[in-house]
């Protein structure tokens, strides 16, 4: 459903985020667009039972590999050293990274919550033409 919904709209790019993590697949789509990017961490659901394990410490070895992965390419900011490695985590669950005019993000993330998918949000944006950088705000 999500794709004939996505359709509809003029989506440039969409990967499923997974064991790469969020900033390893954004980093993907910025570099290959040589855009560069803004991710709002406080707009990306998290797990709370995820949260909770990173906070305690609990942190599969993939996400380390992940975070030196993107490291060079991400400003990480001042998001605190936990939502750093959730959004760098290996065990993602799989949900869409969909790159779209930010025209039309609105309309898309309301018909998507409509089909049922209340996750959908807009948890950030390509800034223009640049070397692929994300800044983590």
């Amino acid at each position: 459903m999500p794709l004939e919904i996505m359709l509809r709209y003029g989506v440039h790019a969409c990967t499923d985020v997974t064991g790469f993590g969020l900033t390893g697949h954004l980093r993907e789509m910025s570099k290959a667009s040589e855009c560069d990017a803004i991710l709002y961490h406080s707009k990306v659901p998290y797990i709370e039972e995820a949260y909770n394990h990173a906070a305690a410490g609990i942190i599969p070895g993939g996400t380390f590999n992940n975070h030196s992965f993107v490291k060079e390419d991400v400003d990480f900011g001042s998001c605190g050293r936990t939502t750093e490695l959730l959004l760098c985590d290996a065990q993602t669950s799989g949900g869409l990274l969909i790159a779209l005019p930010g025209k039309d993000a609105a309309a898309l993330v309301n018909e998507l919550h409509s089909a049922g998918i209340k996750e959908a949000g807009v948890i950030g944006k390509f800034t223009g033409r640049g070397k692929g950088r994300i800044i983590i705000s």
